[in-house]
């Protein structure tokens, strides 16, 4: 007995499907691989990018400010913190935005003593703060976010007892996530184009290491100029020590080390050269300080190769008061300075 297919299935058995390759299909990558890369490879932009993206990968932090490069240092030594003669501060919190300040400075014998009143503004995105004296000199200065990275400042001081020391400077300031990058102008004149201009920038190479530039472009006159580059260095391999190298121009080389010896104390040197060849002048300065608080106190004492020999004391007496002694003794010209002061705030 004879058997018989379906006629669909004796249909599909007979005819032959064939499977055509991409040769005979034409169809063509969309990008040609070999352009591409001869794209990017003469593409600076592609460069930028890759650049980028690896330094993200790194999360490296951001490494400050190149003026404060050694701020550890400034705020160990007792330099920046010495009163000669006799000094008051006064300030009066006025709101939480608004803080006004007097400063009454005794002179001594042979130097006037003089009267100041300041006034502060913040908040998050503005800061204002003015001074004038007794002499009516007058300083301010103000800084403004843009955004969270972009800041611009300014800065303005007004002598009428030395008017070559009157000033403006206008800064703009880029925080990056792992450098700072700012640019300044100090009297700058756009008739003559005269002034100080400066540019800097900071960037971090590592998590421990930082290294930046700063050019200075100098045009007191208008057929007179000058410039300069200064080199940084700063790396802290851990949170309690840090070493600054920082070159000014050729003629002159600093370099500090700071080292939080325990969470009460904290020690710091700093180190100076200066070689000007032309003029014959070779000099070198060290100084070695520290830092220690007691429970309601706080002592800076300094010395350097030249026998000068410094030391401030801060008491806190209550809170929001303090008395300040300070005394300064040059072994070599036989020199001293002394001074007392008080902080008083409310």
């Amino acid at each position: 007995m004879a058997s018989y297919a379906p006629a669909e299935t004796q249909s599909l058995a007979a005819t032959s499907v064939t499977v055509p390759s991409i040769s005979e299909l034409d169809i063509k990558p969309k990008v040609n691989l070999e352009e591409e890369l001869h794209f990017k490879f003469w593409n600076p932009v592609h460069y930028y990018k890759a650049l980028n993206q690896h330094r993200m990968r790194l999360g490296l932090p951001n490494p400050g400010q190149f003026d404060m490069l050694n701020k550890e240092i400034k705020a160990t030594l007792p330099t920046n913190f010495m009163i000669e003669g006799g000094q008051a501060d006064l300030a009066k919190i006025l709101s939480p935005n608004f803080q006004a300040m007097h400063t009454y400075k005794l002179g001594l014998p042979g130097q006037p003593s003089l009267f100041e009143f300041a006034g502060v503004y913040a908040d998050e995105d503005t800061l204002m703060h003015a001074k004038m004296d007794t002499d009516l000199n007058l300083q301010g200065r103000a800084n403004y976010s843009l955004t969270k990275q972009l800041q611009l400042k300014g800065q303005a001081q007004l002598m009428t007892t030395n008017e070559s020391q009157s000033m403006l400077q206008l800064e703009s300031e880029y925080t990056g996530s792992d450098y700072t990058a700012n640019v300044k102008a100090i009297n700058a004149s756009p008739v003559d184009s005269t002034g100080i201009f400066i540019a800097s920038y900071l960037q971090s190479i590592t998590h421990k290491l930082g290294v930046g530039a700063e050019f200075v472009y100098q045009r007191p006159m208008p057929k007179v100029q000058e410039s300069s580059l200064s080199l940084a260095l700063r790396y802290q391999p851990a949170e309690d020590r840090v070493f600054t190298v920082q070159t000014q121009s050729t003629n002159m080389l600093s370099a500090s080390y700071w080292h939080k010896v325990s969470p009460k104390c904290e020690a710091g040197a700093e180190l100076q050269v200066l070689n000007v060849p032309s003029q014959g002048r070779r000099d070198a300065s060290c100084s070695v300080g520290v830092k220690y608080d007691f429970a309601a106190s706080t002592v800076r004492a300094m010395a350097d190769n030249f026998g000068k020999v410094s030391m401030l004391l801060e008491e806190k007496i209550a809170p929001g008061f303090s008395f300040l002694v300070s005394g300064e003794l040059d072994h070599l010209k036989g020199e001293n300075k002394f001074g007392i002061g008080i902080n008083l705030e409310s």
